[in-house]
């Protein structure tokens, strides 16, 4: 059925096998017999003789595997009604939100900024002062959040996930602003954001399981956190089934 591509395209008719290559063709003719001949003297597999002295060992790249959440004593994990109903909640909390921003966009609603400074974003030691409430008046409001950039918010959320991480607890203050920062971030997330979520979600884990008695305010946060992460942002592989 190919046998049509062995036909060849030029007829160049008997080819002297003796012309001399070293004298420019004369003509177009003589010019692809040359060629012809020249592609006969080539091997059909050239096969490059390197000297192995010369390559480089392959750089190892360190990967480190995160595990999952650790699973929770069975007196402390939540039931599936708890989580289904908590994602709903949050849905709606986002829709809200959602429609205040597009009603601010079309100017249906006003909205004026707040009477706040803002840290600079890669000021991680002062992010984390400003979201535990260094002054009284800056709060997780939607008219505080709404001065956050999507940018802003992935970082932040970086920063404050850190904190519980370094800290193994979530204050009060805390745990409000992730859930709020979590109810402004776009989808779909970013990579790094998403590993961001993930961390969240295996550090509330291993809080979770410590020996320590948790109350039951730190413990809904960290039951919320999970599952949020888990079904909501569709990590279901941290998910407590």
């Amino acid at each position: 059925m190919m046998d049509f591509l062995k036909q060849p395209a030029f007829i160049v008719g008997d080819i002297d096998e003796d012309i001399n290559l070293s004298v420019p063709a004369s003509s177009g003719e003589e010019y692809i017999k040359r060629v012809v001949i020249e592609a006969r003297q080539c091997a059909d597999v050239v096969v490059a003789d390197l000297d192995p002295s010369c390559m480089k060992e392959p750089t190892k790249a360190y990967v480190e595997t995160l595990a999952g959440c650790v699973q929770a004593p069975a007196s402390l994990k939540p039931t599936v009604e708890w989580q289904q109903y908590q994602v709903s909640d949050f849905s709606k909390l986002r829709l809200y939100i959602s429609q205040l921003k597009d009603e601010i966009l079309i100017g249906k609603r006003k909205w004026r900024p707040p009477d706040i400074h803002l840290p600079d974003i890669d000021d991680q030691n002062a992010w984390v002062g400003f979201c535990l409430g260094s002054e009284e008046k800056i709060k997780p409001t939607l008219n505080t959040l709404f001065c956050f950039n999507q940018s802003n918010v992935e970082q932040v959320l970086e920063y404050l996930v850190q904190f519980v991480e370094t800290e193994r607890k979530i204050e009060y203050i805390i745990g409000q602003w992730i859930y709020a920062l979590l109810a402004i971030l776009e989808q779909p997330l970013q990579p790094d954001t998403c590993s961001c979520l993930r961390s969240l979600a295996r550090a509330c884990s291993v809080i979770r399981a410590d020996s320590r008695e948790l109350d039951a305010q730190e413990l809904g946060a960290l039951n919320l956190f999970i599952c949020l992460v888990a079904r909501y942002f569709r990590q279901l592989d941290l998910a407590d089934p």
